[in-house]
Formats: structure tokens, C-alpha cells, sequence
């Protein structure tokens, strides 16, 4: 009898090895790493193993990142000595890396000459530079004259690289016919770059008399002060001059510089290109009340101004300085009002990538009970396009300046050292 048909396999052909994968690249490798939105996995990254490390390292590569990817709120500045940097809080998603910073101890100045006491305060903070003055040495002389200018210094926390500003020559003031003893007020802040790259700087100081205004100028790039434009009160529409002319935190947006008046409704706007002087209008009954500015598009001027009822303030408005509807002339039309968490006292304390921040100020019911809270102010943010308002962090003072940044291995040197001779 016949064997059953048994079918028969083909026979398989020696086949090649299997293809490996494509090596990446690593011009692929840095399109992949800057999409990477977390500064922290970015880390991550980097230490998965050398060739990555050495890519994310690279000066090209960490200016194409932080082109793409903003700084980040990493805490409040204000205040003397070691206590100067409050990092922001958990559930913030910044918190880990704010509290890097804090631990590394980069505020502490200590690579800061001696001043003596009681040591460098913070005057100003922008583009992750901070502007300090020695409180030691803003006055000397004798009887009615004592007056000095304080000595100021520009640093980089992270780098810890600073430069000491030259003391402004005499003959400046006096080329604009401003005698020191007639001096009311004066501050310094820096003038933001809008380029996080930048490592020159400049530093406006304001100087106000009874009579006339000065602007005076340091810059980086040259090393010396330079005086800007000057005028007087009655120029500036200002009939009774006030008397004792103040001005409120700087605000910069498209290139200008605006500060409130106190007690009157109007902004004093310097523009940064031209270097001229002018005022601008607010709203009325702004006389006392706190004010941000910020960008809204376009090449419009947005404000947010509070609102209040007796001694607590419920909402804020935001209102856009545009044409009128003939076309013509600008005017402030509001655009919204939003109501806050609770009604109590709030203060403004910068604007940012599209936000304003506020601090709400305890009542003197939380201040009492104080013990029992490791902070008693709170800040908020305040969204300028959808109006969304959300807890930020806990704060110690309603004294501050907000730090943006980036972590130490992202930051880039935000100082060029110069020979000061």
C-alpha cells in the first residue's frame, strides 16, 4: 500500500541578517531635544548618556532652546542678605527647580565686595540680571548738603559675575542745570533687552527737582553715563507741580517706558528709541489707585486698574489706549472686568508672557493669626487675553520683584565682563 501524500514544505532561502536600525543623527537628536517642553526631562536627558549630554550642552543648541522656550517664574526677589530669594511654592510646576536654586544658595551675594551695613539691596530685576545698591553709601557730606549717589551693581546670580557701575560724573547734573541740593527724588532700574542672548545692559536713573525732570543713562557697552532727555513740570502739562513728585515702578512695553504718578491720573512715557519725553492720560479716578501696563497686540497699550469698594478692592479692569471711533485720536476703552477671589486689599507687582501679577494683602484679622501660616500674602496671575485668574504661590512680602529664569544648565552668562581699570 501506498505512503499517504505528505506535503512539503519549500525550502527557505538563507535570508539576510536582520537591518538595524538608522542611526540618528544628531542634527535629528537636537529637533527631537528642543520640542522637549520640560526643562526637567530635558535634564533628564542629559544625563541619560554622554553623546546627549554633549548635544544639549551645546552653546548653539541651549540658545535655539531658550529661543523656543520662555524663562520660567522661579520666585519673588526683595529684601537684604540671604532672604533676598523666595522660590515659588508646590503644586507650582516650577517649584522643583526653584527650590534647586534656593538650596544652591545663588542669592546670597557673598561674591559681592563689602559695602558694609547693612549690605547691597535690590533695586531692579530684568532678563535674569539684578540691579543692587549699597545702602552704605547713598549719603555723605555735612549739614544741608549731605547727598550722594549710591553705588550700584549689575550681577548674574547664576554665573555670579557682576560689574560695578562707575559713580556718575558731577558735571552731568550740572550740564542741565540741576544743583543737588534741589533734588526730591530719584531711582535706577534696568531697561529690559527683549533678548534673553544679550549679555549688554542698560540702567535709566530718573532724577526729579521741583521744577524739572532728568533722565540719565549707563551703559554696558560704553561704561560711562551719558544724560537723556530732561524738561520741566510745566512742559509736561503739569500746572501745579506736585509736591513731592514720585514715581511708581517702571513698566515697559513696545520699546517705551511708562511710570504712574502718584496721586495723579497720568503715565510719564519714555520712549527708548528716540529718547523723548511725554505723558499719556489715564482713565479718571486712577489718581491713587494701582496700575499694570502690559502689551495687547497689535501695537496697542493695555492697563489693568483696580477697583475698589471702601478699602477692599473686588475686580480689576482692563482697558485698551486705542483710536476712538472716528479714527483719530486714541482713548482708553475697557474691555473687561474680572472679579477676584475675595474681596480684600490686592497690589500689582510686574506683567509677564501675557500675565499680570497681584498680591493679595492679609487682613489684619490673618496678620493677628499669622503664627499659624508660614506666609501671610499670596500672588496670583491674571491672564490678559481669557481673564483666567489662578493661585501662584505663597509670598513673605508684598515687597518684591518677580524672577524669571532658567535652570543652571539651560542659563546662559547674562553679563560680559568689561576691564574697568
Amino acid at each position: 500500500m501506498a505512503s499517504p501524500a505528505r506535503s512539503i514544505l519549500p525550502r527557505l532561502e538563507p535570508t539576510a541578517s536582520l537591518r538595524q536600525p538608522a542611526t540618528l543623527t544628531d542634527d535629528v537628536l537636537e529637533e527631537i531635544f528642543l520640542r522637549v517642553a520640560s526643562h526637567a526631562d530635558l535634564a533628564r536627558a542629559s544625563a541619560a548618556c554622554v553623546s546627549f549630554r554633549r548635544l544639549i550642552a551645546n552653546r548653539n543648541f541651549l540658545r535655539r532652546f531658550r529661543s523656543r522656550h520662555p524663562p520660567l517664574l522661579l520666585g519673588f526677589l526683595g529684601g537684604v542678605g540671604h532672604e533676598v530669594f523666595q522660590p515659588v511654592e508646590a503644586p507650582h510646576p516650577n517649584a522643583p527647580v526653584a527650590r534647586a536654586l534656593y538650596r544652591a544658595g545663588v542669592f546670597s551675594f557673598d561674591y559681592l565686595p563689602d559695602c558694609g551695613e547693612p549690605g547691597w539691596s535690590l533695586s531692579d530685576v530684568s532678563d535674569g540680571r539684578l540691579l543692587l545698591e549699597a545702602e552704605g553709601s547713598r549719603v555723605h557730606g555735612n549739614g544741608a548738603n549731605r547727598f550722594a549717589w549710591p553705588d550700584l551693581a549689575v550681577c548674574d546670580p547664576l554665573s555670579r559675575q557682576y560689574l560695578l557701575l562707575p559713580r556718575m560724573p558731577e558735571d552731568l547734573l550740572a550740564s542741565v542745570q540741576i544743583k543737588e541740593r534741589e533734588i526730591n527724588h530719584f531711582d535706577d532700574s534696568l531697561v529690559p533687552s527683549g533678548d534673553w542672548e544679550e549679555t549688554s545692559f542698560r540702567v535709566l536713573r530718573m532724577v526729579l527737582s521741583r521744577t524739572t525732570l532728568v533722565v540719565l543713562v549707563f551703559s554696558s557697552t560704553s561704561g560711562c553715563w551719558s544724560v537723556g532727555p530732561s524738561t520741566t513740570w510745566d512742559v509736561l502739562s503739569f500746572h501745579v507741580p506736585p509736591r513731592e513728585p514720585v514715581l511708581g515702578r517702571p513698566q515697559f512695553a513696545y520699546g517705551c517706558c511708562y511710570r504712574k504718578l502718584t496721586y495723579l491720573s497720568k503715565l510719564l512715557k519714555l520712549d527708548m528709541n528716540t529718547m523723548e519725553l511725554s505723558t499719556v492720560d489715564l482713565p479718571p479716578n486712577n489718581e491713587s489707585h494701582s496700575i499694570a501696563i502690559v502689551e495687547a497686540g497689535e501695537g496697542n497699550l493695555g492697563m489693568f486698574n483696580m477697583i475698589y469698594n471702601i478699602n477692599e478692592v473686588t475686580s480689576v479692569d482692563y482697558h485698551i489706549f486705542g483710536q476712538n471711533l472716528s479714527g483719530r485720536a486714541n482713548e482708553w476703552h475697557i474691555k473687561k472686568t474680572t472679579t477676584l477671589p475675595d474681596c480684600c486689599l490686592y497690589q500689582f507687582i510686574g506683567s509677564a508672557q501675557g500675565y499680570v501679577f497681584l498680591v493679595r494683602i492679609p487682613t489684619s484679622l490673618e496678620l493677628y493669626n499669622w503664627s499659624q501660616s508660614r506666609f501671610e500674602y499670596v500672588c496670583f496671575s491674571l491672564e490678559s487675553k481669557t481673564s483666567n485668574i489662578e493661585r501662584v504661590s505663597g509670598m513673605g512680602s508684598s515687597v518684591c520683584y518677580l524672577y524669571f529664569g532658567f535652570p543652571s544648565f539651560l542659563s546662559p552668562r547674562r553679563i560680559q565682563l568689561y576691564d574697568t581699570g
